[in-house]
């Protein structure tokens, strides 16, 4: 049987008891900013200008460059002192700031960023501890049973189905939400408070009618093309979320919602319990979002893209306010005792064969736990999942009726046109191919539904072709790159940029350490995804290794090698033709405009 959770399984739920009050975080006033800018020699601050190895960090202010450039500077001329932060790190709705390579003018350039600005800076935790106790005053309680909404299946759905369409005669469309999960914030929730236990041990009927919470179910016969290709449970293997079987029996905690989505596709749906609750509430920052997306539209039309930049920011903050949990730590006599722990609290259970390192490695703190020795003690860092210091429901909701908001429209798009192919997924954003012949009638039909509302959706692009390395990572092009994203290495400039440079500082006591890294496209491509050619169209096809109730440790290791043998140089090799290609044409086409003569 696949299992679909956080982790391996669910947690122990100890008997429901008295509610937990929701604990409210203490306000803390913001701190006064002093502004310092860099180059490669010289450091200007308030005091003028003086060598960079001159610099000292000044306890008490929040010290701030504009350009992480100057940060890192900063950094590798001063180890061992606290370098300041990067303004466009901190505030990334900003507008993007150049380094200038001259520590006057940036000081100069800062200054006017602050005074346009300084009104509207917010720091995200401060942010979020705000929206958080708006929660607290609305909710009060929640019951410790909110735990099992922790462990349940909480990613979003972000797949890769095709490496490259270069085929003639057909186009690729891309299109994106509106705010989906401020939308998806806009239904109704179970109230955390009233949260109850029940056991049911049945089959799904037909015709029934689900309490609002989340059911523990065994789905299994999948009925549907459309759930076979486009799979989108994952299971947690070897560190990794991977693609779960649907050739066996499936567990997995689903909503109410969910459930309604996976009957229309499965044969069958078993019952085994639920947490639920008779009542339901609204969000408490549900209108809060509605009034921030009214406000990012309106900016929009003002064309003030930095303040409309900004409300699309603190929307996706208030998203997630919720589940920032307390993090104690607590020292346990043998790892035994601590991998206990964590089943009990986290469902986390390595499997037998995988060895003591690799679940270290993973337990490293990477996954939100941490699993660390120290004198002959364990010591295990985690969420607080049964106190009042996090609400988990909300988010994990929120994320899943975005699942099924995305999973429909794919059923849609399939089913508009012949032929038509899902490429790409990425949480509010689908891009697909079809054949050039139906373009025409299927952009009608999106453009009939899309608007600029909350919640619908917007036609990004049309182009002929489209690369796609995996999620994060595409370039959309006809004669040229129409639409492109890179992460870790991208550049709003530089389409095909593969390298990036980044300082990382790291604490060792009251030292920072800088450590300078240079991160390589081809490095920090993950081998988790293969590639097989599709004897009848042609197309590279990707494929999520897939993990079962057999599946050892031995076999994904095997796998991720041969991706990465294998299927990481070919996605290269696609990035540096298309690049190249790129290059050939703007060439050509520089080359025409020099050889055109007015007679």
């Amino acid at each position: 049987m696949s299992r679909v959770y956080r982790f391996h399984g669910p947690a122990d739920l100890p008997a429901p008891s008295k509610p937990e009050l929701l604990r409210k975080r203490k306000k803390v006033g913001g701190m006064p900013l002093y502004l310092i800018a860099a180059d490669s020699h010289t450091i200007t601050d308030k005091n003028g200008t003086r060598p960079i190895e001159e610099y000292q960090f000044v306890p008490g202010p929040r010290s701030v460059t504009l350009t992480r450039r100057e940060s890192d500077l900063i950094a590798l001329s001063n180890p061992g002192a606290q370098p300041p932060e990067a303004l466009e790190d901190v505030h990334p709705w900003l507008p993007e700031q150049r380094y200038l390579n001259d520590s006057a003018s940036s000081f100069q350039a800062l200054k006017l960023v602050i005074h346009r600005f300084e009104r509207h800076l917010v720091y995200a935790s401060e942010y979020c501890d705000e929206k958080w106790n708006t929660i607290c005053n609305a909710l009060r309680q929640k019951s410790v049973l909110d735990a099992r909404f922790y462990t349940a299946w909480h990613l979003p759905i972000q797949d890769v189905h095709v490496l490259e369409e270069r085929r003639p005669e057909r186009n690729v469309v891309s299109i994106d939400f509106n705010g989906m999960y401020l939308a998806c914030m806009q239904q109704p929730f179970p109230k955390p408070s009233n949260l109850r236990l029940v056991r049911l041990d049945r089959c799904l009927s037909e015709s029934e009618i689900l309490a609002s919470g989340l059911y523990r179910c065994i789905i299994e016969g999948p009925l549907t093309d459309f759930i076979i290709r486009h799979n989108p449970f994952r299971s947690f293997h070897s560190g990794r979320h991977l693609r779960a079987r649907i050739d066996e029996p499936v567990e997995v905690d689903l909503n109410e919602f969910e459930i309604e989505f996976y009957r229309l596709h499965f044969q069958s749906i078993h019952l085994v319990e639920a947490v639920i609750s008779d009542k339901v509430v609204s969000h408490p920052l549900a209108k809060e979002v509605c009034r921030s997306f009214s406000k990012r539209r309106n900016y929009r039309s003002q064309d003030n893209k930095a303040l409309a930049d900004r409300e699309k920011y603190l929307a996706t903050l208030m998203t997630s306010c919720a589940q920032r949990p307390a993090r104690p730590r607590r020292t346990l006599d043998t790892r035994d005792q601590a991998l206990g722990t964590l089943g009990a609290e986290f469902g986390i259970d390595p499997p037998n064969d995988e060895p003591e390192v690799a679940t270290n490695i993973w337990l490293d703190g990477r996954k939100g736990i941490k699993l660390a020795f120290k004198d002959h003690s364990t010591i295990v860092q985690g969420p607080s999942t049964r106190d009042g210091s996090a609400c988990f429901l909300l988010g994990q909701r929120i994320v899943a009726r975005g699942r099924i908001v995305l999973l429909e429209m794919m059923e849609r798009i399939l089913n508009s046109a012949p032929n038509v192919e899902i490429c790409y997924t990425n949480i509010d954003s689908i891009h697909f191919s079809l054949p050039a012949e139906y373009l025409e009638p299927v952009l009608a039909w999106l453009k009939s539904e899309c608007s600029d509302a909350l919640g619908s959706f917007k036609i990004e692009c049309v182009t002929r072709h489209g690369l796609w390395l995996e999620p994060g990572r595409y370039w959309l092009y006809s004669d040229d790159v129409e639409k492109f994203r890179s992460r870790s290495v991208g550049d709003q400039k530089q389409p095909f940029k593969d390298h990036a440079i980044h300082v990382v500082s790291r604490q060792l006591g009251e030292l920072h350490v800088p450590i300078r890294t240079t991160l390589r496209m081809e490095r920090t491509m993950s081998p988790s995804r293969s590639l097989t050619t599709d004897a009848d169209t042609g197309l590279v096809r990707q494929r999520l290794i897939e993990v079962g109730n057999t599946t050892t440790v031995e076999e994904v290791l095997d796998e991720l090698e041969q991706n990465q043998q294998r299927s990481t140089p070919i996605r290269m090799a696609a990035f540096a033709d298309l690049r190249e290609r790129m290059r050939s044409s703007r060439f050509a086409a520089t080359k025409r405009e020099e050889d055109t003569h007015i007679m």
